[in-house]
């Protein structure tokens, strides 16, 4: 067995690749940031969250996020509401418009992925997914965190198989 810091550094430069190639993905669909385009991903997933949900998932202060939600309400992909259930509270949708872009910046995802998964075997892909499983149940702390590590995932396409991360909140 190779030692564990080799393991760890080849860990880390493929959550790295990863990671880049899908933010370069993003940013040649537009040029705009990574937390611009995670914002857009994370109302898609959840509508009707408030600002104050949103600045910690996305782990920024009150102000920054108000600040991005008014550069994509001005870019028309996101709307403000009052919530149903108060009235002083104001609530988050994505537009037709946000929805077709958050769709977009999901697929970029997926061609990255895709991309790293057709790489490897069949068999390997089916030892993968249970440790992939395992790693994300682990990491999840509470419902928050949950939100945040799904923050650019693509929910329908985990929820119908079991979502490891809801399940691990749900224990």
């Amino acid at each position: 067995m190779k030692n564990d810091d080799y393991t760890a550094n080849l860990l880390g430069a493929f959550a790295s690749t990863i990671s880049t190639r899908i933010e370069q993905g993003i940013t040649d669909l537009g040029g705009h940031s990574l937390s611009h385009e995670t914002a857009l991903v994370t109302i898609y997933n959840h509508p009707n969250e408030s600002i104050g949900v949103l600045s910690k998932v996305l782990g920024l202060t009150h102000s920054g996020a108000v600040r991005l939600i008014n550069t994509l309400e001005k870019e028309q992909l996101v709307q403000r509401y009052k919530c149903e259930n108060d009235a002083r509270a104001i609530v988050l949708r994505v537009t037709n418009t946000g929805q077709e872009r958050a769709k977009e910046v999901l697929r970029v995802r997926e061609q990255v992925t895709t991309q790293v998964l057709n790489l490897l075997t069949i068999e390997q892909q089916e030892v993968l997914v249970p440790m992939l499983e395992s790693v994300l149940g682990s990491f999840t702390e509470g419902q928050q965190g949950a939100r945040r590590l799904c923050r650019m995932c693509n929910e329908q396409v985990c929820r119908p198989q079991g979502c490891p991360v809801e399940i691990a909140v749900a224990k």
